[in-house]
């Protein structure tokens, strides 16, 4: 039995279903500027649609550009839309680059909806998500 399964793998962004915790697993890569934010959060929206999860696990530890850009896009928007298809928890694993750590930390200021928690690292968010209910 697969219980982790690639919905969608791109050399910027890898979307996986982990089917034991019945969540998403999103990878970003590489450079990143607002139309590859958006067009990323499009397609977690169609997968979102498609495997009704109500956690993600948010990996943005391979970034290398700053999301400075997006910030109040990501907050007031984007996580919105991701509450809308019935996400309650995000795990969300800073970048390395300070500026993209600041400029995540810059939109959460606009979020109401979905629990969002930042982490320096995996296993500590993994850790939050697998007992956030």
């Amino acid at each position: 039995m697969q219980t982790f399964r690639k919905l969608v793998d791109t050399p910027s962004l890898t979307v996986s279903y982990d089917g034991p915790n019945d969540w998403l697993y999103i990878e970003w890569k590489g450079e990143h500027d607002k139309t590859s934010v958006l067009a990323g959060f499009e397609v977690i929206i169609r997968c979102l649609q498609a495997w009704e999860c109500r956690k993600i696990l948010n990996d943005s530890s391979q970034v290398t550009s700053s999301w400075e850009t997006s910030a109040q896009w990501l907050g007031r928007d984007c996580l919105d839309s991701i509450a809308q298809q019935g996400v309650r928890y995000v795990a969300w694993i800073y970048s390395p680059l300070w500026s993209d750590q600041h400029a995540i930390d810059a939109s959460m200021q606009f979020i109401t909806n979905p629990i969002v928690i930042m982490f320096e690292e995996l296993a500590t968010a993994y850790a939050w998500l697998k007992q956030s209910r």
